[in-house]
């Protein structure tokens, strides 16, 4: 497995954060595109995901899935509505109901070998006090940001690498 790691972070312009990350994986972008989208596989990637469940028939564009979220202390569920999903390219959705606003954006491109990930996210503050909040402690969050998405595109890998090789 070779990995490449890239980031760009932002302040968007209602005070909210914009992180993006990129990695190439070597496993075919079908592959890597299927276990992304696959909500079983999100708590073996995604920080602070304890677990996730479909709630439509199927995922793709306009399908919900639910997840488990945990932040410290703090146990919530975070309904997401996909809003855009074209395999293996695209998948993005936001968040409907929780304790927080975002947006969240994969990018795939790649061949049978290797795949490049882009992955995008822009939260915004839902009150005044978050909004202060962003803008005071703006520095320490894009630092926390960049660790988590460092953190979950390595975990990601680790977890692909961990399947058993596809074969057609």
């Amino acid at each position: 497995m070779c990995a490449r790691l890239e980031l760009v972070l932002e302040r968007t312009e209602t005070y909210g954060m914009k992180a993006m990350a990129s990695i190439s994986i070597n496993r075919p972008v079908d592959e890597v595109f299927d276990f992304v989208t696959d909500v079983d596989n999100m708590s073996r990637w995604i920080t602070g995901v304890s677990g996730a469940r479909l709630m439509s028939q199927a995922m793709g564009s306009g399908a919900r899935y639910i997840i488990d979220y945990v932040a410290g202390w703090r146990n919530s569920e975070v309904e997401i509505e996909v809003t855009d999903f074209d395999r293996p390219k695209l998948f993005a959705g936001k968040s409907s109901r929780g304790p927080f606003e975002y947006e969240g954006r994969m990018e795939l491109a790649g061949d049978e070998r290797t795949t490049s990930i882009t992955n995008i996210i822009e939260d915004n503050p839902d009150s005044l006090a978050s909004t202060i909040a962003s803008w005071v402690f703006g520095p320490f969050l894009r630092g926390a940001y960049r660790r988590r998405l460092e953190r979950e595109l390595e975990q990601l890998r680790m977890a692909i690498a961990d399947r058993q090789p596809t074969t057609d």
